[in-house]
């Protein structure tokens, strides 16, 4: 990466990701509490590029060349043993022996290293596990095998992401990363500078050599980060951290760029004269600038406008392109009307929802924290490695079901087995050991593992005089024929523990008399279909990565008019909220059904099935297009039998 000389004639001052991701690169090798970058949507043919970019970065902040930076990447093979351990070669008096010595993670080298993750999602526990102990940590401790080693970890981390996959991931790994950027569009440029060069301001600024000026606050400093974020509950404090970490370093940019490029006086034509240890005064002003480098989204101030809604006069271009500078925000437009509605309405009223948000193909503007987006994250998300279990060979890993003569040395049945030989334990040797002989080893009959799952979501609510029998019989009979396993979620139904949250059970298969009761249910008051859906995506999200015989094929029905009048906090919560719904409950339905389509469609196939009652017949097909699922119309006659159509 080239640094400009400080006194070029620079170009017109960017407001491309390149130039955003380039600052924000900056302010975390310059920033020692900034330890985390993690990048949105990147392409990731771009990976490799930023990755270079990041280490020419840091190496231009230890002083040493790009190459001598260490770097580790991290993936979903990664274990204990390959971040904490390395063997090393050694000789000896009796020869060469092999030793055991800190890991990559241990940073024993001079210069911080780069640790690099190219997909967060896919990361394995032991990689979280090491992300969430050193990412904002003082000091660390190794201990194992030998090996004690106490240290402060100055790593940074460069992590790539979906943000469609932020709402899987555990709150506290994603809270270690204090710098998010979405860069979907990013094109880096050809040639040795895909993020541009780097200013020679810059440079000096990371450069070790540069004396480093204190930092102050101005008055209004902490007031202008709490009022850039949202005011809610469980956030914590470390976006508040994060946001005035990055305004001290765009700060501190803007003090190197002074150095380097003192103002001419206007009454003397003489330079300013610059204190070398004056103390950098960090403002109102850096706050807003590190919101708009991040796009922070809150609710009282929107996003950055784009860029078709910039005045058509521009600033003139600066003498040097400084930290990163958007345009000034110029303050949210009109509220919208608030929605109404009653938190809870009977399933036959006809309640106004207000108008249906607009699903445009256009992305909107990122939000640093997708997350927030999904509701409350799901209960009790921990990060433990989940039980092992050996490969054998398929028909050994299905339910108990017998016993029968063994006819090998796997999965023997050993109780069984001592009773058959204690049979004929007087005639082989009286009150001698137990005799053991091969015609006494029993083995176990293990029924077929399925292979196939069906998940139905019954909202209750839609039914009324409706027979839906007819209409799930086909779903029903091709889970028969397959043996598939069966996951039922019930929403809406009379008698529920917790009208406001949606009920679920797993059968082995259609035969399960709890399948038949709760298609005979009765329909209660409320429509938790967010909730419903949510639990929907969780059994398959487990289905299809955590199943022991692998799934080959999963079917998603759903049953539905699409009215959910709870929202998805208030399900899982099991609590009313404060206010009315309105369409809160809808919208956050729409949304849990996005998660599900994000699974893929090569395993999984999804039908909703519409009953066609009025007032709102638009919500099921809002639904099914949110879920990439196909609609079956069904509606009921006098008689009240259902027929597809």
């Amino acid at each position: 990466m080239s640094a400009r000389p400080p006194h070029a004639q620079e170009p017109q001052e960017r407001d491309d990701d390149a130039h955003r991701l380039l600052t924000a690169l900056v302010c975390s090798a310059l920033e020692p509490a900034l330890t985390g970058v993690l990048l949105f949507d990147l392409p990731p043919e771009h990976v490799p590029a930023v990755a270079g970019v990041f280490a020419e970065v840091l190496g231009v902040a230890a002083d040493r060349p790009p190459g001598a930076v260490p770097r580790t990447t991290l993936d979903a093979a990664t274990a204990d043993e390959d971040l904490w351990l390395r063997p090393l070669v050694r000789r000896s008096a009796g020869g060469i022996e092999f030793t055991l010595g800190p890991g990559p993670l241990a940073e024993t080298a001079d210069s911080p290293p780069l640790v690099l993750v190219p997909d967060l999602a896919r990361l394995s526990v032991p990689g979280m596990r090491a992300a969430v102990q050193l990412l904002g940590a003082d000091t660390a401790t190794l201990e194992h095998s030998g090996i004690r080693r106490r240290w402060t970890p100055r790593a940074r981390w460069l992590a790539f992401c979906r943000a469609e996959d932020a709402a899987h991931l555990s709150p506290h790994l994603l809270d270690r990363f204090p710098v998010r950027l979405g860069v979907p569009g990013l094109r880096p440029l050809p040639g040795h500078d895909p993020l541009g060069p780097l200013p020679a301001a810059w440079a000096a600024a990371l450069s070790p050599r540069t004396p480093r000026r204190p930092t102050t606050l101005s008055g209004g400093f902490a007031a202008s980060v709490l009022e850039q974020l949202d005011d809610r509950e469980g956030l914590g404090h470390r976006r508040a951290l994060a946001l005035g970490r990055i305004a001290r370093a765009l700060a501190r940019l803007d003090a190197a760029e002074e150095r380097e490029r003192p103002e001419t006086s206007a009454e003397a034509g003489t330079p300013a004269p610059v204190i070398p240890d004056a103390p950098v005064l960090v403002t109102p002003v850096h706050v807003g600038r590190a919101a708009r480098l991040i796009r922070l989204r809150t609710a009282h101030r929107p996003s950055a406008p784009p860029p078709e809604s910039a005045p058509a006069q521009e600033p003139p271009p600066a003498p040097g392109p400084g930290p990163y500078r958007p345009a000034p925000d110029h303050g949210p437009g009109p509220e919208p009307p608030p929605e109404t509605g009653p938190f809870v309405r009977e399933p036959e009223s006809a309640v106004p929802l207000g108008p249906a948000p607009v699903r445009s193909e256009a992305p909107g503007p990122f939000s640093p924290y997708p997350e927030d987006g999904a509701g409350p994250g799901p209960d009790g998300a921990t990060l433990r490695i989940p039980a092992r279990r050996t490969a054998g060979a398929r028909a050994s890993r299905g339910a108990v079901v017998g016993v029968r003569r063994a006819r090998d040395l796997w999965d023997l049945a050993p109780v069984r087995t001592a009773m058959e030989a204690a049979k004929y334990r007087a005639i082989r040797g009286g009150r001698g050991p137990l005799v053991i002989v091969p015609q006494d080893l029993r083995g176990y009959v293990r029924a077929p593992e399925p292979v196939r799952l069906l998940t139905l979501v019954l909202d209750h609510t839609c039914r009324g005089d409706w027979d839906w029998h007819p209409a799930l019989e086909p779903f029903l009979r091709w889970a028969y024929v397959t043996r598939a396993a069966v996951h039922v979620v019930e929403v809406g139904a009379r008698g529920a523990a917790n009208e406001l949250r949606a009920g679920s059970f797993s059968a082995r298969s259609t035969r399960d008399p709890r399948i038949a009761a709760a298609l005979a249910r009765p329909a209660g008051r409320a429509t938790p279909l967010a909730h419903g859906l949510d639990q929907a995506g969780s059994a398959l999200r487990r289905a299809l990565r955590h199943h022991r015989a692998g799934l080959v094929e999963a079917m998603l029905v759903v049953v539905t008019d699409g009215r959910g009048n709870v929202p998805l906090a208030a399900g899982r919560t099991g609590r009313r909220g404060s206010g009315p719904a309105g369409r809160t409950g809808t919208t956050d339905a729409v949304r849990a059904a996005e998660r599900i389509r994000a699974l893929g469609r090569s395993r999984l196939h999804s039908v909703v099935i519409d009953p066609g009652r009025r007032p709102y017949t638009a919500l099921p097909a809002e639904l099914a297009d949110a879920l990439g699922a196909h609609v079956i119309a069904a509606r009921a006659d006098e008689e009240g039998a259902g027929r597809a159509r």
